[in-house]
C-alpha cells in the first residue's frame, strides 16, 4: 500500500438513532432523519465501500480487494472480514443474538457470522449496556422472562463510560441504549 486508504461513509438512518454522528463525528448527515449508523468500511453485500480520494477513487473495496487483497489484509482474501462502524444509540435497540460462522450458514447461506467488538467513544446519561446471561439464567427461565417482556432481568448490565471496550462473541444476548 503506497498511502492509507479513505472511504466515504455509508450513512444509514435508524429509528434509533440520533443526530450525534453529525455533531460529535463531524459525519455530513444528508437529511434531518436520525441516523443510527455510519458504516466506515464495509465489503457486505447491502453496502461495499468506495475509496473517496486518491489514485483509487471511486473503487470499491471489493475491487481493491480482487486486484491484491494482500497488500491489503495480509493474505488472499474474497471479501473483507469486517465490518466497521460507528453507532449512535439515542434510543433503544431490540435484545438481539447474532449466530456465528456454521450457525449462519443455515439461516443466511452467504452471509458470516457475526462477532463483534464495541468502543464506547461517548455515553449519553441514563446508556446501558446489556451483555451475556446472568449466572444461572437457563433456558425455561429465559423463555419465560421473553414471553413476560422482561428479557433485559436475565441479562447482565452496566452503564458504559468513554473508553470501555466490550468483546462480544457471536451468540453473546445484548442490546445497548439509553432512557430517552
Amino acid at each position: 500500500m503506497r498511502s492509507p486508504i479513505r472511504f466515504h461513509p455509508y450513512l444509514r438512518p435508524m429509528i434509533w438513532g440520533g443526530r450525534l454522528l453529525g455533531e460529535f463525528l463531524g459525519k455530513p448527515l444528508p437529511t434531518n432523519e436520525r441516523y443510527g449508523e455510519a458504516w466506515e468500511i464495509s465489503d457486505h453485500a447491502s453496502h461495499r465501500s468506495i475509496v473517496a480520494a486518491g489514485p483509487d477513487a471511486g473503487l470499491s473495496l471489493r475491487e481493491l480487494l480482487l486486484r491484491d487483497s494482500e497488500s491489503l489484509v495480509g493474505e488472499p482474501f474474497e471479501s473483507f472480514p469486517w465490518l466497521i462502524k460507528y453507532l449512535d444509540a439515542a434510543d433503544w435497540l431490540s435484545v438481539q443474538v447474532h449466530p456465528d460462522d456454521e450457525t449462519v450458514q443455515c439461516l443466511w447461506p452467504g452471509e458470516g457470522g457475526k462477532t463483534e467488538a464495541w468502543f464506547v467513544l461517548a455515553a449519553r446519561p441514563g446508556s446501558r449496556i446489556y451483555a451475556g446471561l446472568l449466572p444461572g439464567v437457563d433456558e425455561r427461565q429465559l423463555r419465560h422472562a421473553l414471553a413476560a417482556g422482561s428479557v433485559v432481568e436475565c441479562l447482565h448490565q452496566y452503564q458504559p463510560q468513554p473508553g470501555d471496550c466490550l468483546y462480544l462473541p457471536a451468540g453473546t444476548v445484548h442490546a445497548v441504549g439509553v432512557a430517552c
